[in-house]
């Protein structure tokens, strides 16, 4: 399965010295062109994590296509900006989860992190 990350250029070099195919995007606008291009013309199979703020900034049409759409899963990448409250971290794992898998998968006990 081959993994695609789509961040900031500030953020690039940290997940290719991961080993992860990364292409740097600088707004949300050109994050929507690179998911086309990488959807529709390269026809990409995998997962494609996208930079969360970009994500969010999507374009409610695009979102809704690569909601429905099994291969590749799109999913957004946490931007690591200050700490996460425990709940919207699960919430955000539970989703992640969901999307992968077609099922709601719930967490009980533990302590919020």
């Amino acid at each position: 399965m081959r993994l695609v990350v789509l961040t900031t250029p500030d953020l690039a070099l940290g997940y290719r010295l991961a080993g992860a195919s990364t292409v740097a995007v600088s707004s949300p606008e050109e994050t929507a062109a690179k998911l086309r291009e990488l959807v529709d013309e390269r026809g990409e199979r995998g997962v494609i994590a996208v930079h969360e703020p970009y994500h969010a900034r999507l374009d409610r049409k695009l979102l809704r296509r690569l909601d429905e759409t099994t291969e590749p899963l799109v999913v957004p990448l946490p931007a690591g900006e200050g700490a996460e409250a425990g709940r919207e971290r699960k919430r955000r794992l539970a989703r992640m989860l969901w999307q992968a898998v077609g099922y709601e998968i719930t967490f009980e006990g533990g302590a919020e992190q």
